[in-house]
């Protein structure tokens, strides 16, 4: 947590968490005080903020921003759209856009996305390589989405630090996964525009072989969709339809499923006295939640994961 009343400290902490960001000097530096708390998911990042003062910041960040305000008052300017965003209303800060962001005593929640995660996520959803993914609004297209977006940071937020000293690269790819995914169903963009593409006919049982040999040989990584696709030879969207056609499942499920088996793996050759165990396999293979592991381990093999470690 970072607590100072020192203008260029502030804006030197701003700088390094958001590249792209410039603010600017402010008029005032009297009382001013910044308040920040930051936590890290992969390239994900998730901030907490507060600025006493009133600044205004022409930026273009090279990373993509949604801010959401609990106090205070904010303005967005990007072209001719000028939002005035009020408490509890995400706004969207576009990467490598000129946007104009007047802060005035502001406290604000910030999430920061890497726009090449998005922009891969928006081309596993639509089957498109060329979709060349620009968003178009700055505020959410529809009503409810705003607290439908709030609510995924609060889970993701909780689930980051709950899993803080476990989480791995697994874990931290499935939270980033989220959080594209509600940027694409919240913010009005060139995906909505765009025809999805008909799964090709030509899928075969020799793709979806490559696809879980690949998928069994790098459980321990973050895999995408377009990760294990490209192993595979074939497009996103075709990958989905292989694995439906052939295996009756998705190659998101197949993962989940491998990497289940290798937590149970793990749980069986553990000392059933480190009592910590449980939790901390749970989240390195992809479960933030531990009883969300224990319904499923259950499930599986028919007995809690405590139970396997005892043999």
């Amino acid at each position: 947590m970072l607590v100072t009343s020192d203008p260029h400290v502030a804006h030197t902490w701003l700088r390094a968490t958001y590249p792209g960001y410039l603010p600017e000097e402010t008029n005032s530096r009297r009382n001013f005080v910044f308040q920040a708390v930051h936590e890290q998911a992969g390239r994900s990042g998730l901030s907490r903020l507060r600025y006493s003062t009133s600044a205004d910041n022409n930026v273009a960040p090279d990373v993509m921003l949604v801010v959401r305000p609990s106090a205070g008052a904010m303005m967005v300017r990007s072209g001719r759209e000028e939002v005035a965003v009020p408490p509890g209303t995400p706004v969207l800060l576009p990467a490598h856009q000129a946007v104009s962001v007047l802060w005035a005593d502001a406290e604000v929640d910030c999430v920061c996305l890497n726009a090449d995660d998005v922009e891969r996520v928006a081309v596993e959803t639509t089957g498109l390589d060329d979709l060349a993914l620009r968003f178009t609004g700055l505020r959410p297209m529809l009503p409810g989405l705003d607290q439908r977006w709030n609510d995924t940071v609060q889970d993701v937020t909780r689930e980051v630090l709950r899993n803080r000293t476990t989480a791995g690269p697994v874990l931290t790819g499935q939270l980033t996964q989220r959080l594209a995914e509600a940027v694409l169903g919240t913010f009005p963009s060139t995906r909505l525009a765009t025809r999805r593409r008909v799964p090709p006919d030509h899928a075969t049982p020799a793709v979806v072989r490559r696809a879980v040999d690949f998928i069994d040989a790098n459980a321990e990584r973050d895999l995408t969709t377009s990760d294990i696709a490209a192993a595979a030879g074939i497009g996103p969207r075709g990958l989905q339809a292989a694995f439906v056609r052939h295996r009756d499942s998705t190659p998101t499920t197949y993962v989940r499923r491998v990497r289940l088996d290798h937590a149970h793996r793990e749980l069986v050759d553990t000392d059933p006295a480190d009592h910590d165990t449980v939790p901390a396999v749970a989240a390195r293979w992809g479960f933030p939640r531990t009883s969300a592991f224990v319904t499923a381990h259950q499930q599986v093999y028919g007995r809690p994961p405590g139970q396997t470690r005892q043999g």
